[in-house]
């Protein structure tokens, strides 16, 4: 394949926090160009109105580029407009100068745009765009009632790998999704130490209080908060320690961290323990394992959804206990991941992991290698795109 200008179209370049949201588009970039392609990310900030808090932004998210050797292939729109209009001619151009991003866009061959983040009239100046679903379910099932320019790209991916499946019920759209993985940059995973028997099985998640949509009379939840309380009593039932990174206050007037500490979990804040892509790989590194409570929706509508997260802990060598969504359909389980879907198997699940440790650490970057490398993964969606 002939080598091809892809932009990464991302809306999040005010979340310097979120290491491990950071470490995917770093891994985007780094394998694109490992394979001989030419990756630019094309992120968007909204003004905060103060332009010394956006500088600062713009300053610190091309220092993180740089870590990696990728600065020159970031360009940031800095959006003018107070409702976030995607108009060229509102927003101002850094990283690239305005008319080296407009060359980029015209001469691009590839739009990949991540979670719907390029909208109209920006989206439309792309001669060949491709959507990126990173949340099957969510999206599709928000977009009944919400236009989100889905209708506006040529592909659409997803990495719910049951879509078009007879037992998935995640509405189409009348589109037909090709599906694909998550994936790690190899090189920039290695095996570490086993942190012993006492360290935590640990997850990094966003801790959403609320959010349900309606979809064919049933009531879906969205909240990775629902996701982790079903399993709440599982460090007793276990007896050993299980640590959430989730954005719990210490002064939290909900009662969860209460909640959640009473039952045995250590309650850590993400932008502490992983809030740059650094810390993130620290973070996983001194796990004894992931524990990944997926949102219900994903489960519910047999999405096949399998996290990106997992993922890098798979690559660490750290075995991954999930809830299933649908991707024991797909992927090998029982070494290294570990399938549950109610609290009896989630025990199980543990004991499992922690009778035969080693084994599964050693199948755990096994799948990663074989299911999860970049360069097959990239290469399988590039061929997919036509």
């Amino acid at each position: 394949m002939d080598p091809l200008r892809i932009v990464l179209g991302n809306g999040s370049a005010g979340y310097l926090q979120g290491g491990g949201h950071w470490i995917i588009r770093v891994q985007y970039m780094l394998g694109l160009r490992a394979l001989g392609h030419h990756p630019i990310l094309l992120d968007l900030l909204c003004s905060s109105g103060n332009h010394h808090t956006d500088e600062a932004i713009i300053s610190s998210f091309f220092n993180r580029l740089e870590e990696y050797g990728l600065k020159e292939c970031g360009a940031l729109l800095l959006l003018q407009d107070d409702k976030g209009e995607q108009n060229l001619e509102a927003s101002c151009a850094y990283g690239k100068s305005m008319l080296e991003i407009k060359e980029i866009i015209r001469s691009a061959d590839l739009l990949w745009n991540d979670c719907c983040a390029i909208r109209q009239p920006l989206l439309g100046m792309f001669r060949h765009r491709v959507l990126m679903d990173l949340d099957p379910g969510h999206l599709q099932v928000s977009a009944l009632t919400a236009d989100q320019d889905i209708q506006h790209h040529q592909v659409v991916f997803t990495i719910g790998k049951k879509m078009h499946d007879a037992d998935c019920e995640v509405p189409t759209l009348d589109l037909h999704w090709r599906t694909c993985t998550p994936f790690v940059y190899m090189p920039l995973w290695q095996v570490t130490a086993d942190p012993g028997p006492n360290a935590a099985f640990t997850s990094v998640t966003h801790w959403t209080w609320g959010g349900e949509l309606w979809w064919q009379d049933r009531l879906l939840s969205v909240s990775k908060r629902d996701a982790y309380l079903r399993y709440i009593e599982l460090p007793q039932r276990v007896r050993r320690p299980f640590e959430i990174a989730a954005q719990i206050e210490h002064d939290d007037d909900t009662g969860d961290r209460e909640n959640l500490e009473r039952h045995g979990w250590r309650v850590v804040h993400p932008w502490e323990v992983a809030g740059s892509p650094e810390a993130y790989q620290h973070y996983i590194g001194g796990s004894r394992a992931e524990i990944s409570c997926p949102k219900p929706i994903f489960r519910e509508l047999k999405t096949g959804w399998f996290s990106d997260r997992s993922v890098c802990y798979l690559a660490s060598g750290r075995p991954v206990l999930a809830e299933d969504t649908g991707f024991t359909d797909y992927l090998p389980t029982g070494k290294g991941l570990v399938a549950f879907r109610d609290m009896e198997e989630a025990v199980a699940g543990v004991v499992s992991i922690d009778s035969d440790y080693h084994q599964h650490a050693r199948a755990a970057r096994a799948l990663a290698e074989e299911f999860f490398d970049s360069r097959r993964c990239l290469t399988a969606i590039l061929d997919a795109c036509g």
